[in-house]
């Protein structure tokens, strides 16, 4: 039975899975809720304890809440609409891969086993589509340029012909 504020945590993360980013298109079907701090762990279901997430970051996951002892060690889940991120991980173009530039980034990836190959794979591809895209819009771009200088071109030849018509012949002699 899904969570009844399912719709409602589903379009805040806008149907994507908000530990590992997958979008329910390519999970081909939609994802589930997850308490970020469970329920087991004195969690509720406050919006900023509800993430939607991907069944494998929700296996991953589990029931896992920092104990005091790992809070001294940095190691805890990060939130995806709390922590910015970019501060605890950095995204490999390169490899595909996420890499921590904390403990805690670190804790985060091993935890949710965010590097699995089929996640760098999903990764490495949706970059591959970006880049596809862009270079899409640089020839549609360059094209236009082409075309401007096209029609430049013959606009200058028709006035040249114009002018070759409205000449007198020249005399020989």
């Amino acid at each position: 039975m899904a969570h009844p504020k399912h719709e409602q945590v589903r379009r805040r993360y806008r149907e994507r899975c908000g530990y590992c980013g997958v979008a329910e298109i390519d999970a081909a079907g939609e994802l589930t809720v997850d308490h970020h701090r469970p329920t087991s762990s004195g969690g509720d279901d406050s919006d900023d304890n509800l993430v939607y997430c991907c069944s494998r970051c929700n296996l991953y996951k589990g029931d896992f809440f920092p104990s005091e002892e790992d809070q001294q060690h940095n190691r805890r889940v990060l939130h995806p609409l709390k922590d910015e991120l970019e501060k605890f991980v950095r995204y490999n173009e390169d490899t595909g891969e996420l890499e921590p530039l904390t403990d805690t980034g670190k804790f985060h990836i091993t935890l949710l086993h965010l590097n699995r190959p089929a996640l760098v794979a999903y990764r490495n591809r949706q970059r591959y589509f970006a880049l596809l895209a862009a270079r899409r819009e640089l020839i549609e771009a360059e094209n236009l340029q082409l075309r401007a200088v096209i029609s430049a071109q013959e606009q200058y030849i028709a006035l040249l012909r114009h002018l070759f018509e409205l000449s007198p012949p020249e005399e020989t002699g």
